[in-house]
Order: C-alpha cells, then structure tokens, then sequence
C-alpha cells in the first residue's frame, strides 16, 4: 500500500499534534525545553550482514534506457574481473548501391567499427585545435585491450518467443550464437587515448592501382558553429566477408526491408577479453553516433580508363535492440574478514538483517516515537582508498518473502531528499561512509503497519534505475538493472573486530516518562 499525504491531510496532522501536545506539555508557549514528561534516547543495533553474489543483471534496452554500454576489461584487485561485451544491431537502411551503371565502377576500400570515446572538451591549444579529456575510464590506459567482433546470429527480439504478449528481456550472462570473426586483425587491441581524433589507411589509387596513399579518416561534431574531431576508437573489419555479408547483398533480397535485414544480419558481438586492461563506458545515443562504416571509390569510366574518382562512405548505425554482456572473475585478493564488497554490473550486494523477531517484539513494547533511523556503512579506509573510484551512491532495497519482486523502502520515495546512501568523504576528503535515513521504514515497523515487514534488507551499488518515482509515476518495484562497474570494501557488523566503525543502526527516540 502506498501513502499519499495531500497538503490538507498535513495541515490537519499538524493541526492535531498541536492540541495533543498540549496535555502533555504544560510549559507550552513558555519553555518547551523545560518539558517533563518526555525524555529522548538512541541505541545502537548491530546489523548482521551476507554477502551476496550477483550472477547476472538485466542488460538490454528494451525495458529501459541504458545510458552506458561498456567496453573492455577492468581488474579491480579487491573485486572481481569484469569483462564487458556489446551486443547490437545494426540500423537499415534501404538505396545502398554496389553498382552505378556501365560507365561508373565502384569498390570497397575499407570497412571500419567507430565508436566515439566518452569526452570532454577542455578548450583550444596555442595551436587552436580543440583538446579533449576521456570521460570514466576505469582501469589500466596502458595495457591493450583485446576486442574481437563478431557476427551475432540470435535473433534479437523484443517480445517473449515464450510469450508473445509481454516484453524480452536479456540478461548479462545470456549466450549468443556467433557465426565468424570479423575482424581484420585477429589480435586487434585499443588503448583509449584522447588524441585518436584521426585514423588512417592505405587507399587503393584507382588511377594507377599499383600505387596506394593513405587515407585520413575523422569523426566530428558541431560545437559553436565549429566542426571539430573528436576522439574515436576504429575497428577495422575484413573487406572479404564485409563484402560479402553487406556490399554484394545491397541490391538483393537480404536488404529488401527492414525485417528481411534483421533477420538476415542479426546483429554484432563487440567482445573484449583479457587479464587487465581498460574500460570504457561507450553511449551508443550520443552525437557523433556510432556507426559501422563501408569506404568505397567511386571511379567514372572513359574508353576503359578512369577518367575520375570519389570518394564515398555508406554508414550503418548501431541501433535497435541493444545488450551488455558481462563476464565476471572471481578476485584472487577477497575481502578481509569481517568486510565484504559491493560491487556493480553482475558483481556483488549484500544482505542486510537488522532486526530478529525478538528484538523486534522488544522495541515494539517500548512505545517510542521513532525520531530518527540510520543505517550506516563505514569503508574499509586501507582498500578502498581513491573515492573517484568508488561507487558515489549504493542502494538499499527489501527483499520480501511473500513477494516476487524486490521493494522499495518507503522512505525511497517518501523522504526522497534525505533517503541518502551517498559516498561521505571525512575530513581529510578520504572515503568514510554511506548512510540511509529510514525513518519512517523503522517507524511503521515498530508500529505494526502491515506493509511493513522485518524481512532483510539488500545492499547494492546505485543505477538510475533504482529511482522510485521517474515522470511523477511511483514503481515500488526494484528493477534489475546495474551497469555500474565500481566497487567498495565495508566493514561488517562485528563490533569486537570494527569497534565504532562497524555497520550499524541507530535509532533516535522520545518516550513518556
């Protein structure tokens, strides 16, 4: 049940404590610090806590808007290793040619995967060229990265085959078909770097075709009336089987619509893979769009000589139905005991058990008014050290035992502005802590509502998703969704081991003398 509470309902609420405290406190009007006949008090619960292994989350975009796609590999010595795939159709377009009439030849050159990099302009050089910075890296910029693309063969659809009248959805450890290689070099790798604003390649010259020039291809946009490079990583793709998949089926039957395409040409699998490296989070909506692109030459015929050349592009977006895949590596550093991981994407969250059926029932006959409740997790300062590296927010949920979906906490949407579970540096800007204010979660538990349940509570790293109210619609549901691949080592409930940094609840409270 959800409880709404209108202006005039707040009005009369305020109205009636008014008069309720009144019989209480004699010294209204006067002195209410001098009040006698409440006092207040906190306590301290301890909180035991279980870690939780995620094995996978939702990753495609057909139930949401996945704002990052992530790339690469990130070895994170105190969590486990991600390696994070793509998975994506491509766009149809229909009018493509490979031919152009008896007197015009045209051939493909060169077929590249560009995927413009997450950045950041950060003004003009003394030169006036434009400099960026690259956006969220995690990981290792100096070791390559292993990509290899494939050519997807599962049919990616948005309705249930099960069930057609309800939505797909694809999971990140879900295996696709793949058909071949695609790749120009079997041992392509990247290293993200923010002057890749230029990639070139050796161009057949149509004029002479025993000579080559090279070729210098870019990636811009529009900033202030400028058109400007920005960064980009290239895949080259092998013009054979491109050739054959894409440039020999352009005028058949295979691009006749959209729905012969995409039954045709499923899709590719931009795979990474190895021991360390980087990762990068890729916006597949952003502008510059990514694209797979065909480079040709367009050469008119005179009396069986080439009398001119163009030089032309076709350009494939990726869209439609898009997933992540993410393939997770147990660390060979695990916590500490007495601290555990919160870790993002398919990694890891907790379960939080703060009250037992007897506590329960002992705080209930208290008959306290719940003031305040905070559930605090303190970071294990000697690990996790570097807070731009951490998760800024983790997210804390209930799993009921009667229902099939996880919740929200009412204080997730009912006390949204001081919900909390924020990073909290100290004073020293080091990472000290996340706390959630659950107030009024504790207060209807203490008092019985029905809603209110003392099934665990679960710990994860914050996704957008996890936002309650999204267009003035309340979801009470937690969706499974994380492409967050920070983590953070927290210390655990054990006060003998952690002393005044353990995970702990507190609650303040008045009662009647």
């Amino acid at each position: 049940m959800i409880r709404k509470i209108g202006v005039l309902g707040i009005s009369l609420l305020c109205f009636t404590a008014i008069i309720s405290c009144e019989k209480d406190f004699s010294e209204v009007g006067t002195n209410v610090v001098n009040n006698t006949k409440f006092e207040t008090g906190e306590i301290l619960l301890d909180v035991e806590i279980t870690p939780i292994n995620i094995e996978s989350v939702q990753a495609d975009n057909i139930n949401t808007t996945i704002s990052d796609y992530w790339l690469g590999v990130y070895k994170n010595t105190n969590a486990e290793k991600i390696e994070a795939s793509i998975i994506s159709q491509i766009g149809y377009i229909s009018g493509f040619k490979n031919t152009a009439g008896t007197d015009t030849i045209l051939n493909l050159d060169k077929v590249i995967l560009r995927l413009p990099y997450p950045a950041t302009s950060t003004g003009k050089n003394s030169d006036g060229i434009t400099e960026y910075k690259l956006d969220s890296i995690l990981g290792n910029t100096s070791i390559g990265t292993s990509v290899t693309v494939k050519q997807n063969n599962t049919y990616l659809n948005r309705l249930n085959p099960s069930d057609p009248s309800k939505k797909n959805t694809f999971f990140s450890d879900f295996d696709y078909e793949e058909v071949q290689v695609l790749n120009e070099d079997l041992n392509f790798t990247f290293k993200p770097n923010k002057i890749d604003t230029l990639f070139s390649y050796e161009r057949i010259d149509r004029f002479n075709p025993s000579e080559k020039y090279d070729e210098i291809i870019k990636t811009t946009k529009i900033v202030s009336s400028d058109t400007i490079p920005v960064p980009f990583l290239a895949i080259p793709l092998d013009v054979a089987k491109m050739k054959s998949l894409f440039w020999d089926k352009f005028e058949g039957a295979e691009f006749a619509s959209k729905e012969e395409f995409d039954n045709y040409f499923r899709g590719l699998i931009i795979e990474a893979s190895g021991d360390d490296g980087a990762l990068v989070p890729f916006n597949l909506a952003s502008s510059p769009s990514p694209s797979l692109d065909f480079y040709y030459t367009k050469s008119v015929m005179e009396g069986g000589s080439v009398k001119d050349t163009l030089n032309r592009k076709y350009s494939f977006p990726l869209s439609g139905i898009k997933n992540s895949h993410y393939k997770m590596t147990t660390t060979t550093s695990p916590a500490p005991a007495n601290n555990f991981v919160i870790q993002g994407t398919a990694g890891s969250m907790a379960e939080v058990k703060i009250l037992d059926d007897t506590k329960l029932l002992e705080l209930r006959s208290n008959n306290w008014l719940i003031n305040d409740a905070s559930l605090t997790f303190y970071i294990n300062q000697t690990i996790s050290t570097e807070a731009n590296l951490l998760p800024q927010q983790l997210f804390l949920y209930q799993n009921k035992e009667n229902d099939s979906a996880p919740t929200q906490l009412s204080d997730a949407y009912m006390e949204s502005a001081t919900f909390g579970g924020n990073l909290a540096l100290n004073d020293n800007d080091a990472p000290e802590k996340y706390t959630f204010r659950i107030t009024d979660y504790i207060s209807n538990l203490l008092a019985g509502e029905e809603d209110f349940t003392a099934d665990p509570l679960i710990l994860k790293v914050h996704n957008p998703t996890d936002i309650p109210v999204s267009n003035n619609i309340l979801t009470t549901s937690v969706k499974t969704y994380n492409w967050n691949p920070r983590a953070v080592t927290l210390l655990d409930g054990n006060e003998t081991v952690n002393g005044t940094k353990r995970a702990v609840l507190k609650i303040s409270y008045s009662k009647e003398k």
